[in-house]
């Protein structure tokens, strides 16, 4: 099939070289076959109805100084009328610099009449097509691309709200668990030992033999023990405060406890309007703050550490557990279920399934800074 050429060249001259030119450079018979228009408006309109007809033309020779159009915006008006046309500029030997600029918008090359003889037109006539089909495969490669990125990005981002929503679900099962099981420890374990408690007491009372009194003594002192332990695990297991009053009054409790229990001096530093939406971001925050509080224990070899939670300007909630002990190197942390690193990575898992993230900031000898952040909105 013929090569389908529309050319608007406003000079019935350089029009007549340019059919000439092309009828020498054939190298078939019918190679090129030239439609000439000679201004802009009726050559676009006969672009547009050849290709409503299926018919599209395989090349534009185009004039940039027509009657009704000059120099580049010659060029725009021709893309817009044309976009998936290739086009040949056609220039002045003095207006060459406009060629280049036409091919920086676009066009496929640039010819000067002057210089423009048969072998160079068909030269560039074949070389334009061959180049807009080549660009028009790379735009549908690109769309292609683009369209399994957007795709794969979809699932990705399903797969990360079902992540999220699961770890959300996880942690409210959680703490539904721990919850239920300190309920039991203080409804059922707690009063059958306060009862035990009763039944030695009256024993003890009217035993007379020195031995089972000393006896009935030791058992009353074991289910105090009990006792003691039961309430300390009723609380551990799901402090009543954190559901009852929120992160904040639950932090606070929280270095109480630990200098209690463990001799570390804990300073909170909390901002009251940090306070979490939802039940299960309280919990999360509440478990991570306190296991961070244990690894100070375990690991810094010092007995201070601080707590600072607030609101951050980004509508965010960060909490910082800060000491001045030890330290490490978070990128040597171990991997496994010994030492801090284990901690910190489950940490950063749970942290990631809500959409927050956790920072680490350690050196040796120089303490510990871990930040907590997650979505302000959750």
């Amino acid at each position: 099939m013929p090569i389908e050429i529309l050319l608007i060249e406003d000079n019935p001259g350089d029009a007549r070289l340019i059919e000439e030119n092309l009828r020498e450079a054939a190298e078939g018979a019918g190679e090129f076959n030239l439609t000439h228009f000679d201004n802009l408006d009726d050559g676009i309109a006969n672009l547009k109805s050849r290709a409503q007809q299926n018919k599209p033309y395989d090349v534009l020779l185009l004039d940039l100084s027509l009657p009704d159009s000059t120099g580049l915006k010659t060029v725009r008006r021709a893309k817009a009328g044309a976009p998936r046309t290739p086009i040949v500029v056609l220039t002045g030997l003095d207006d060459e610099q406009t060629g280049m600029e036409a091919v920086r918008m676009g066009v496929q090359d640039y010819l000067t009449k002057t210089h423009a003889d048969e072998r160079t037109i068909a030269r560039a006539v074949r070389y334009a097509i061959e180049r807009k089909r080549v660009e028009e495969q790379l735009r549908e490669l690109n769309e292609t691309l683009e369209q399994r990125v957007a795709e794969r990005t979809a699932v990705a981002e399903q797969r990360a709200s079902q992540l999220r929503a699961l770890a959300s679900e996880l942690t409210q099962a959680e703490q539904r668990q721990r919850r239920r099981l300190a309920q039991m420890l203080h409804d059922q374990l707690q009063q059958l030992l306060i009862a035990a408690k009763f039944r030695v007491g009256a024993l003890k009372s009217r035993a007379t033999d020195e031995e089972q009194i000393k006896t009935a003594g030791q058992i009353d002192d074991l289910l105090d023990d009990a006792i003691k332990a039961s309430r300390v695990l009723t609380i551990e297991l799901s402090p009543p405060i954190l559901y009852d009053a929120g992160l904040v009054p639950a932090l606070e409790w929280l270095a109480r406890w630990m200098r209690e229990k463990h001799g570390l001096t804990t300073a909170v530093d909390a901002d009251e309007a940090a306070e979490p939406q939802s039940e299960d971001v309280r919990a999360l925050l509440f478990e991570a703050v306190r296991e961070l509080l244990f690894n100070v224990v375990k690991h810094a070899n010092i007995d201070e550490a601080t707590v600072l939670i607030q609101r951050t300007p980004e509508n965010s909630i960060e909490i910082t557990v800060e000491d001045t002990g030890s330290g490490f190197d978070p990128h040597a942390a171990p991997k496994g279920r010994e030492g801090a690193g284990f901690g910190l990575f489950s940490i950063r898992e749970r942290f990631s399934l809500v959409g927050g993230h956790v920072e680490v900031q350690s050196e040796p000898g120089k303490g510990t800074r871990v930040t907590l952040t997650v979505p302000g909105t959750i």
